[in-house]
């Protein structure tokens, strides 16, 4: 049953989806707007169509009478219908035959033989009109039978013949390859099978029975129907009757992002020869052109210059120069000249501007021809050779990426020519760096003038000092300072005020002073003296921008630093250096200054300091400019066999085996800072690298051209005289000059004024007995301050030891219980280290966090210096958490 049913319906269904794609194809040629030269063509294509549609459709009415009607109710009408389907069967292999032969024509007109062929072909057309309509019924069975097996040869003959003229013209005639290419799909992939096909099921000798004709005859209108559609998506993207004006191909989105990298090696180019190689990397990438077969040829001022020129090139030069200005106004229309589309195109519609440029084409034996122009004028063109990739054709896709690529190269090849392309890159390096300056300056005041709208409170508090109390006299004051300032002598604001009322009472005379209250706000402290009641009136409020930056004012050498005043006193960078460097005396407050500036800068920067001071300071630089890795690269001998620089830069793989290890500027790109500890150490080579990369902002392969792009900011550091080792040649000038224009030397605490440096010492006291109830006990005395001034520190590092000391033997002294962890997490601005120093031993409870002071210190010792706790507690939790055990 279930076989029946397939062989009834399946040919049936078969033949139904073959027509309906046929007459798809005819709709849409139908709607289509045609070239007048290919009218011709369409025509017969149309009519071929019209022929083979009525043909299946008498088929779909033969099955159809014979599965439901076989006792020939209908007989006469399916008869007529095949008498009508013969007509239209004769009117398709004609049609089919022109078009073949149209197809590899140019002449419009029909040939003797076309002509010939067509009155044999319209006479057995009016025969079966005469006997199968007119008088149906009153031939002879046998003379239709015998007429209907010659008009099979004739049509097996028409069609062969088209094709064997086809392929005559395809061999012994100059086709353009487009059309060779269309030709050869529609002969070996549809008209070929077509047939094979109608070749079995036409003969006598090779006749099936009625069930396996049916079965033969699905199978037979599945595979051409496949064929039919390929055949016409093929064609259809070869410009077959010029549908499309471009050949096409299905559209890839790869192109752009290849096409960023491209447009950063041209950013990076320095030459003409650059520019050479890499258009034929692009194309190879892109298109799959050898490297050989493509050439780019410079012009300057209307001429080919000395970077390459040949025979070719001198062709070239000889066209422009001589032609009519209609050829050059089509080349110029044209945007590229493709060999194969313009041949195309000529062929059907020829033309002597066309005919001029193929033979120039034919001349260069080129392929494509791509000028590059900027302001009308060409200053280069690529030039791919013939047949650089056999049996393809260039998309419009691809013609339209030619055309990007060109024009971008147009204006990097303008670049180089009139200006220096390095001078340009370091301009836009520099500005880019002013512009990020500019920037963070502007964010410094935003975050400053925030903080005092933030406290921006016009409410005065009132403050009696008398009989050695203190006694708040409005809710304004109790409000600002939440402290009992009778009984926490030693907290930082008890003893502001306390120094407060001292000085005015010493010197009968108005005083004012700053402090900080429990939130972390700034408080302006003013005191006056009540002669007649024998105390102190003291008024607190919040400082405006005058309060805070008059202060200090005086000890600036420039008075147009005074922005940065106020920055150091309100916003987060600002504390952070105040922090790490506390003293305020006029040498330390522009050294604070001169680090803000770098800090908000991202130009390379040169640290003259101690190296005990070096790394926080860099730690400071790289928290501040809010970037995430920070890489420090210490020497302590001098650069051997150029270790350092394939370490920062890679190196041609010609001279070492590639591996997968990224050059560190690479791998820290984007957000990374470099310190380079003790710089004089790296040979003359490998500093005359970094400073190419610090003033360009690209970097080359050691030994190699290849240069890489890299944001990352290098800071360095050196106790030496550089400028006497550049003098001897021992320290390369180019570096030098890169980072003396950011420079920063910290005074030197040996000769810092004695004031200045016991105010730094007190500084730091305070800074680390702040939360200390007992912090008068743990001031520094006269003697203390002798004893620093008479062995002085050289590094501030030292110097915060020293008093650390000194603040610990007092503490034991008094039998008071101190805590340093406080003051090591000043030491470190990474927010993990501070958090493990708050917490204490009770960091040691937290497996992620030691862990994390694992992978920063590999060390229990430094671990337990920092909570605080002896080394055998990090140990025993090290082992417990399985960290740090191999």
């Amino acid at each position: 049953m279930i076989f029946t049913i397939f062989n009834n319906y399946f040919p049936i269904l078969v033949i139904f989806a073959f027509l309906s794609i046929k007459l798809f194809i005819l709709f849409s040629l139908l709607r289509l707007e045609i070239d007048k030269v290919f009218k011709r063509s369409v025509v017969y294509l149309t009519l071929a169509l019209i022929g083979s549609s009525i043909v299946d459709l008498s088929w779909i009415f033969q099955l159809i009478h014979n599965i439901y009607h076989q006792s020939g109710t209908y007989i006469h009408l399916i008869n007529l219908c095949v008498r009508w389907a013969w007509i239209f069967d004769v009117l398709f292999y004609q049609s089919l035959y022109l078009f073949i032969d149209n197809l590899v024509r140019k002449d419009t007109f029909l040939s003797l033989r076309q002509k010939i062929l067509l009155f044999c072909s319209s006479c057995f057309a009016l025969w079966f009109f005469v006997s199968g309509l007119i008088f149906y019924g009153q031939v002879s069975i046998n003379v239709i039978f015998m007429i209907n097996r010659i008009y099979v040869m004739f049509a097996f003959f028409l069609i062969c013949f088209s094709l064997f003229n086809a392929f005559l013209k395809l061999h012994n005639t100059k086709l353009p390859n487009i059309l060779k290419q269309q030709t050869k799909i529609l002969i070996y992939y549809f008209f070929v099978p077509f047939i094979i096909f109608e070749l079995v099921e036409s003969l006598p000798f090779l006749a099936f029975k009625w069930t396996m004709s049916n079965q033969f005859l699905g199978l037979s209108n599945i595979f051409l129907t496949v064929a039919l559609v390929y055949c016409v998506r093929k064609i259809i993207r070869l410009r077959f009757l010029n549908i499309k004006k471009h050949v096409t191909e299905p559209v890839t989105f790869h192109f752009m992002n290849d096409f960023k990298e491209v447009l950063e090696q041209l950013s990076l180019s320095s030459s003409l020869v650059e520019l050479h190689h890499i258009a034929q990397k692009f194309f190879k990438q892109e298109f799959n052109i050898p490297f050989n077969k493509l050439n780019l040829y410079f012009r300057k001022n209307g001429f080919i210059t000395h970077v390459r020129t040949d025979q070719t090139s001198q062709l070239i030069e000889s066209f422009l120069q001589t032609q009519q200005p209609q050829v050059i106004n089509f080349i110029t229309k044209q945007q590229i000249v493709i060999t194969d589309e313009l041949a195309f195109s000529n062929f059907y519609q020829e033309g002597q501007v066309q005919e001029t440029v193929l033979q120039f084409l034919d001349a260069i034996n080129a392929d494509v021809y791509l000028p590059l122009y900027l302001k009308n004028n060409i200053v280069a063109y690529i030039i791919i050779d013939r047949n650089a990739r056999a049996n393809r054709f260039y998309s419009s896709l691809e013609r339209d990426q030619m055309i990007i690529f060109a024009s971008y190269v147009a204006n990097i090849i303008n670049l180089l020519q009139s200006k220096n392309m390095d001078a340009l890159m370091a301009k836009q390096k520099e500005l880019e760096e002013q512009l990020y300056y500019k920037h963070q300056e502007n964010t410094q005041y935003r975050e400053s003038i925030r903080s005092f709208l933030r406290t921006n409170q016009r409410d005065i508090g009132i403050i009696y000092y008398k009989n050695y109390r203190f006694v708040f006299a409005n809710k304004a004051a109790k409000k600002m300072i939440q402290v009992n300032l009778n009984t926490h002598l030693g907290h930082p604001l008890s003893k502001a005020l306390k120094q407060l009322v001292d000085n005015v009472q010493t010197y009968k005379q108005q005083y004012s002073s700053f402090a900080i209250d429990g939130q972390g706000n700034k408080l302006v402290l003013s005191g006056v003296p009540h002669l007649e009641q024998n105390m102190v009136i003291i008024t607190c409020s919040y400082p405006e921008i005058s309060d805070v930056v008059k202060q200090q004012l005086d000890m600036l050498k420039d008075p147009s630093d005074w922005d940065y005043l106020l920055y150091l006193e309100t916003t987060k960078s600002g504390q952070l250096i105040n922090q790490l460097i506390p003293g305020k005396a006029e040498q330390l407050l522009q050294f604070k200054i001169d680090l803000l500036k770098t800090a908000l800068s991202k130009k390379a920067t040169l640290l003259q300091i101690p190296n005990e001071d070096a790394k926080q300071i860099v730690e400071l630089l790289h928290h501040i400019s809010l970037r995430h890795q920070l890489h420090m690269l210490s020497l302590s001998r001098s650069e051997q066999q150029f270790e350092i620089a394939i370490k920062l830069f890679g190196i041609n793989p010609l001279f070492e085996k590639k591996d997968d290890e990224l050059p560190l500027l690479q791998k820290l790109d984007e957000s990374g800072t470099l310190f380079i500890e003790n710089v004089d150490l790296l040979s003359v080579e490998t500093q005359d690298y970094l400073a190419e990369f610090i003033r360009y902002g690209y970097f080359k392969k050691f030994k190699a051209e290849e240069k890489v792009t890299s944001s990352v900011r290098i800071i360095c550091s050196t106790n030496k005289n550089i400028e006497a080792l550049a003098q001897e040649g021992k320290f390369s000038a180019n570096l030098l000059q890169e980072l003396q224009q950011s420079a920063v030397s910290m005074p030197s605490l040996l000769c810092l004024p004695e004031q200045e440096l016991v105010q730094l010492a007190d500084s730091f006291v305070e800074q680390a007995t702040k939360s200390d109830e007992f912090s008068n006990l743990l001031s520094l005395t006269e003697r203390d301050k002798k004893k620093l001034l008479a062995n002085r520190a050289v590094s501030l590092h030292e110097l915060k030891n020293k008093v650390q000391q000194l603040i610990e033997q007092k503490a034991k002294q008094n039998n008071i219980s101190y805590e340093t962890q406080s003051t090591i997490a000043n030491e470190h601005l990474d927010p993990d280290i501070q958090e493990a120093a708050r917490l204490g031993k009770k960091a040691l409870q937290d497996p992620r966090l030691l862990a994390k002071l694992w992978d920063k210190f590999k060390s229990q010792n430094k671990i337990a210096n920092i909570l605080g706790v002896n080394r055998s507690s990090v140990n025993r939790r090290c082992k417990e958490y399985n960290i740090g055990i191999t």
